[in-house]
């Protein structure tokens, strides 16, 4: 990572640091008790040098959790737009087959029509939506992943280098994908209402989330490799649903579904979060060709529609 990014100064948003983001309440206790100061590159992203989540809050009245100390939207933005992601394509195969993956939950609902991918990365989805016939639209504000999109692409849909608060979106969509994206907004219950307010009725909404009330979390405690410093939210089913009901959308469905790596990716990941045997692990993957591998992280997937 360079040595010359910078580092932003976390600044509370939201109604204050104890009341929760999805209910309102003010009935909060600290879940994990973490250093808050301030949020920088060497921590962010699949690139990180250390790893530091914060002091994270969970709300008695839904379950949602969050980090106490939060950065602005600009400044989330600004750390995306130079985020390192020499590791993130680095692992290009495993996350081309986690996409699938996605491709085939969205098809179980809707199987053509104009598609929103919000924090598209590098267009793996929407290369996979674009191939099978679908119109589609992606949003990636970091400065790496969007040409790449593009690239992918090769004019079979737009992609634009902006987040979705700054894209204005006039079009309607029959679905919108949320990958990994909404553990990473200020403001979830907005972002989800700006997201319905440009889904078509009776389109679809597909996203995933780190879960708090998965075995993955319950049994690695502060190990747990999604606590992370880009990670402002963390929900459980309930706090999700409240959540995009306040935003307007039907629950349909949830779910949970493997994800794919490399085992020497995966493996330096444990051993940066401490768990037992990990750099034992790394030190073996890096000698067997590092196969790829499916992993149960301590995700939920949600289905919501507009109605």
């Amino acid at each position: 990572m360079p040595a010359d990014t910078a580092a932003f100064s976390a600044m509370p948003v939201d109604t204050g640091s104890a009341v929760c983001p999805v209910c309102g309440a003010g009935d909060t206790r600290v879940y994990l008790a973490g250093r808050d100061d301030t949020l920088d590159t060497a921590e962010f992203g699949s690139s990180r040098r250390r790893i530091s989540c914060g002091t994270i809050l969970r709300c008695r009245a839904c379950g949602f959790a969050f980090r106490r100390v939060r950065s602005t939207p600009e400044e989330l933005a600004e750390l995306y737009r130079r985020m390192d992601t020499r590791v993130y394509e680095a692992e290009a195969p495993a996350r081309e087959r986690t996409a699938r993956t996605h491709f085939g939950i969205v098809r179980r609902y809707v199987t053509k029509g104009r598609l929103l991918d919000v924090g598209c990365a590098s267009g793996l989805f929407l290369g996979i939506a674009a191939q099978a016939g679908w119109q589609v639209t992606g949003l990636e504000p970091a400065a790496e992943l969007y040409p790449r999109a593009v690239q992918r692409l090769a004019g079979r849909g737009r992609v634009y280098p902006l987040t979705l608060e700054q894209a204005r979106l006039e079009d309607s969509f029959d679905a919108i994908v949320l990958w990994d994206v909404l553990e990473h907004v200020a403001s979830p219950r907005a972002f989800l209402a700006t997201c319905a307010s440009v889904l078509s009725p009776g389109g679809y909404l597909f996203l995933n989330v780190p879960d708090l009330d998965t075995l993955q979390a319950r049994v690695l405690g502060s190990r747990w490799p999604l606590l992370l410093a880009e990670h402002l939210n963390y929900f459980n089913r309930p706090s999700l649903r409240l959540c995009a009901e306040e935003a307007g959308l039907r629950s349909v469905t949830f779910g949970r579904r493997s994800v794919w790596f490399s085992l020497e990716y995966a493996a330096w990941r444990m051993a940066q979060h401490r768990i037992p045997l990990a750099p034992l692990l790394y030190s073996l993957s890096r000698r067997c060709g590092s196969p790829l591998v499916p992993l149960r992280m301590g995700e939920t997937y949600g289905v919501f529609r507009r109605p």
